[in-house]
């Protein structure tokens, strides 16, 4: 259960010891619960439907019933990305990855570069949040943004960002680079940066993610989840490309001095 883990991962500490034993027992037979009533289930773990509601509402869902659903999305999800992976051989995995690139670019309006450029420029500071795998590519970013004179920050540290998400003002920019969009922790400092009314730009790796909901705008690009086992080996060449070309745009208007600053 990958996707579901990494989207609730950072929540789990906020479980009491019964609410984890419920929380493990439906990582370990999510097939079964996925069928089964809050009632069923409260049965099966020796707990209470309350003890139910509120193990999925503290990971951040509005109950049992949409906890099982994403249970049974996500299991349906990392069933047809098994398939896909096993019959992938080096040329169709290369070629799935230029696809990815081509079709993530195509998506993009010149329109759309442009304002986010906007947002590059009026920025007083640009603040990345990205973790796990889509830090280098943040890190990679705010290494170029501050060449050109940009004041940045890429920290990786979960504490340092909560600080700097209740720093940041109307004037700055977060700017978030992430692969689904649902990661809890990232949500958290998305919706607690929008309170604040910090602009948020959002580079995603799936559409329709509800970090997509919450972002000032976003470029949803295609990306394909890879694991071997527990470890992510999706790669993120559609993200640092998106990346790249935004930063090479903001340089271009630089030199022809249309940068406000």
């Amino acid at each position: 259960m990958n996707h579901l883990y990494k989207r609730i991962q950072y929540k789990i500490p906020e479980l009491n010891r019964v609410e984890r034993t419920v929380l493990n027992y439906c990582l370990r037979a999510p097939e079964k619960v996925s069928e089964m009533t809050a009632d069923e289930l409260a049965s099966q773990t020796y707990t209470s439907q309350a003890t139910i509601s509120r193990m999925a509402k503290k990971l951040g869902f509005t109950g049992f019933q949409e906890f099982k659903f994403s249970l049974k999305s996500y299991q349906s999800l990392e069933r047809n990305e098994s398939a896909t992976q096993a019959s992938l051989g080096l040329s169709p995995l290369i070629k799935q990855m230029i696809d990815q690139l081509t079709t993530s670019l195509s998506m993009i309006e010149e329109a759309d570069f442009q304002r986010a450029v906007e947002m590059l420029q009026q920025a007083q500071r640009i603040e990345f949040f990205a973790l796990g795998q889509s830090a280098p590519v943040a890190l990679s970013a705010s290494r170029k943004l501050r060449f050109l004179g940009k004041t940045v920050g890429a920290s990786t540290d979960w504490d340092e960002l909560t600080t700097i998400a209740n720093r940041l003002s109307k004037n700055d920019l977060a700017l978030f680079i992430s692969h689904s969009g649902e990661t809890i922790g990232m949500l958290n400092y998305a919706t607690r940066l929008k309170q604040r009314g910090v602009p948020i730009l959002a580079c995603i790796g799936q559409p329709k993610s509800t970090l997509e909901k919450l972002a000032t705008f976003s470029f949803p690009v295609e990306m394909t989840a890879i694991y071997h086992h527990e470890v992510d080996l999706s790669p993120r060449i559609s993200l640092a490309a998106l990346l790249d070309i935004l930063i090479i745009q903001y340089a271009n208007q630089i030199e022809a001095g249309l940068d406000p600053e």
